[in-house]
């Protein structure tokens, strides 16, 4: 599932692209002479990366995550970046091997090649935002005629009944790495978060969210997956939970991701309530601007409860698998998600109403 927040550290074994390996690998690509080779730090442990300086440039090597290389799921990837790119859409660019192709496999594993893009990252802003929500609306536009395959992916948050088993077994998975005093109120938690996951389900569902406009969406719509050059985003990375569903599951988590206020990962006692409302209308209202499809009334009703079903669906599922989210302690984490949803719950209709579409004459972005 999509993260919350830049959390690189985990306690998840790091892997590594090892020497002979490495060679492998690259010998597949003609990009001149190696000068020097560096370990990227940036995103996932699982998906190791690495910087490639050579004669004619810089590129960024990447092996796909177990789970997340399924080789017809690649290949979607890759069309959709290539459709993307004719489109002059700001991707990063893939590096086609010494037969053309755009996929490496050695023993098993699966790699990439893209052309190194140098930028910044979000800087909370709200021209950030509302770019974020132009390029977002773009993507969706290019993507629209983009014909269905069989096997692309298609589940969102949007799950149902399998949120509340997941809940209610956290309490045993945390059993076992955390102490008693830790562990103090989770049950009222857990209760919390399942009765929220509920209503904000049956709102969407009220909706026939089935029924409502479906693309090809990115899945991952995260400041992390953004580069900007001042305000203006010259990459979008990360294209491993490109998907088909209705489009306003992307908004929404966008929303959700770009407005959600956090601190430093060793006092998430201390991140700020709730989320910065005034992001959540600039990439909205960015969005409804810049799509040659204007958001339906339907689909702004039910972005703050796809919120909430984004925040508690993918804060439980790293929590489920490794007890933690990230470094992050689960019950810690669980008890900030509480807080948030908390602040947004009977918040729902003052931010349906600031991000419908502005009145002539009104400052868009606010």
């Amino acid at each position: 599932m999509p993260r919350i927040g830049p959390h690189a550290k985990s306690e998840v074994v790091a892997e590594e692209i090892q020497g002979q390996e490495l060679a492998i690998v690259l010998s597949r690509f003609e990009i001149g002479t190696i000068d020097r080779i560096l370990d990227y730090r940036g995103g996932s442990r699982q998906s190791p990366k690495m910087v490639v300086n050579t004669s004619v440039g810089r590129f960024l090597l990447k092996r796909r995550a177990l789970g997340k290389d399924a080789l017809e799921q690649v290949v979607i990837a890759h069309r959709v970046q290539e459709q993307l790119a004719g489109h002059r859409f700001p991707v990063a660019g893939l590096i086609s091997t010494i037969d053309g192709e755009t996929i490496v496999e050695h023993e098993g594993r699966v790699y990439e090649l893209f052309k190194y893009v140098q930028g910044s990252r979000f800087d909370k802003t709200n021209p950030q935002a509302a770019e974020a929500g132009r390029v977002l609306a773009h993507f969706h536009d290019l993507l629209r005629s983009y014909p269905i395959e069989p096997s692309m992916q298609r589940r969102t948050y949007h799950v149902g009944s399998r949120v509340h088993e997941v809940l209610h077994k956290l309490k045993d998975v945390l059993e076992a790495k955390e102490s008693e005093s830790q562990l103090e109120g989770l049950d009222e938690t857990i209760a919390y978060l399942s009765e929220a996951y509920q209503s904000a389900y049956e709102a969407v569902e009220r909706t026939e969210p089935t029924s409502l406009p479906q693309c090809v969406v990115h899945g991952d719509w995260h400041p992390g997956n953004m580069l900007y050059n001042d305000d203006e985003i010259i990459a979008v990375i990360d294209f491993d939970s490109i998907r088909y569903c209705p489009r306003i599951t992307d908004l929404a988590n966008g929303a959700l991701q770009f407005s959600m206020r956090m601190g430093e990962l060793d006092k998430i006692e201390s991140w700020g309530e709730g989320f910065r409302g005034r992001t959540i209308r600039s990439i909205v209202q960015s969005y409804n601007q810049f799509t040659q499809h204007p958001l339906l009334a339907s689909e702004l009703a039910i972005v703050p409860h796809l919120m909430i079903e984004a925040l508690i669906v993918e804060s439980i599922v790293p929590i489920q698998q490794h007890g933690k989210f990230g470094l992050i302690p689960g019950s810690a984490f669980l008890r900030m998600v509480e807080q948030k949803v908390r602040w947004l719950t009977p918040r729902i209709e003052r931010v349906i109403e600031v991000i419908q579409p502005p009145k002539d004459g009104e400052d868009s972005f606010g």
